[in-house]
């Protein structure tokens, strides 16, 4: 009896503990192969760093249009509509272009999924500090900092690629976390820390594309490899800035690059920032996603990714950035003829 009894009490202490284990390893929160991300550093300013910023911020937000965020009910009608939407401005206005074509269709892949990719960031730090941001192509690249619904300050890079039209990563514009865009952004061209040769300008409109605004990331600074092709994204401005970059769908395994931006480890404390440049190469594509050796940190996000002084891409993540193709630059051509 004593020997039952004992045998029983064991099968209900293995049920009680392995039950749960059995469950858990059961659990959807586990996340497929293919579901690999990266963060991105968004530095945030200190509030004593931005008292001329918000009082810049008050003055504009009375002249400039206002925003109109589109919530996540109707991005996901936008997503399942049978029209071709391919972006949506921070006045809610929808871009749909019935004979465009198909968005972030693949371009070049070495590999068939992100499984068999070193996606792990691969470079050295190689960065070089720009001295003179008043000739080409530094002339037309740009400290953005920018301000979220709670009246934090960020600083992300941009590059100008006509008079009124700043490219730059999508995650500067557009929390796909909390599914709202930005609120402000202050963008000064050829910055060189206090020094601000071509002054600045200021923006509350930009443009994201549909596939960055429906996509879930795993925490708000991290992107998901499958989503950095949609990591591009447009700021509009009102005045004019006559240095431009040119944009390119050439690039391949094995190009040189250079990767350009404000990066926040390398300014003054003060959140007047400094260029830099560090050279690498594209290692792999996959998803229309370049994976390189460039060195890139917290504020050189946006920042233009060069081959031959022509943009083939924007700074994501650390080593990541989407692969300009046919349909992304028709994209941004639309956007610049906005």
């Amino acid at each position: 009896m004593k020997k039952s009894l004992y045998l029983v009490l064991c099968m209900l202490l293995f049920a009680y503990f392995v039950g749960p284990m059995e469950s858990l390893a059961a659990s959807p929160q586990q996340e497929s192969p293919n579901e690999v991300y990266e963060r991105f550093d968004l530095p945030k300013l200190d509030k004593d760093k931005t008292l001329a910023l918000e009082e810049r911020y008050k003055k504009d937000i009375q002249k400039l249009p206002k925003q109109k965020n589109i919530d996540a009910a109707e991005l996901k009608q936008l997503e399942s509509s049978n029209l071709k939407t391919t972006s949506v401005s921070s006045q809610g206005n929808i871009l749909e272009e019935p004979n465009a074509p198909k968005l972030n269709s693949p371009v070049e892949s070495t590999s068939p999924d992100v499984t068999s990719l070193d996606v792990s960031p691969l470079s050295a730090d190689n960065r070089v500090k720009v001295t003179n941001t008043t000739i080409s192509p530094y002339n037309a690249m740009a400290q953005i900092s920018f301000r979220d619904s709670s009246g934090s300050w960020y600083v992300c890079s941009g590059s100008f690629i006509n008079e009124t039209t700043v490219l730059t990563a999508a995650h500067c514009v557009y929390d796909s976390y909390n599914d709202e865009f930005f609120s402000y952004w202050a963008v000064s061209p050829g910055q060189n820390g206090t020094e601000l040769p071509y002054d600045g300008v200021a923006s509350t409109t930009a443009y994201a594309p549909l596939g960055w605004m429906s996509s879930n990331p795993p925490d708000p600074s991290s992107v998901y490899f499958k989503d950095v092709q949609y990591d591009y994204a447009v700021i509009k401005i009102d005045s004019t800035h006559s240095p431009k970059l040119s944009l390119s769908q050439n690039a391949g395994v094995n190009d040189p690059i250079i990767s350009h931006g404000y990066p926040a480890d390398k300014g003054t404390g003060t959140g007047y920032y400094y260029l830099y440049k560090s050279s690498g190469k594209i290692n792999n594509i996959s998803q229309n996603t370049i994976i390189h050796s460039s060195s890139v940190t917290g504020g050189m996000s946006g920042g233009p990714i060069l081959n031959s002084n022509s943009v083939i891409s924007v700074n994501s993540t650390a080593s990541w950035g989407p692969k300009f193709g046919p349909s992304e630059i028709y994209q941004i051509y639309q956007w610049m003829s906005l």
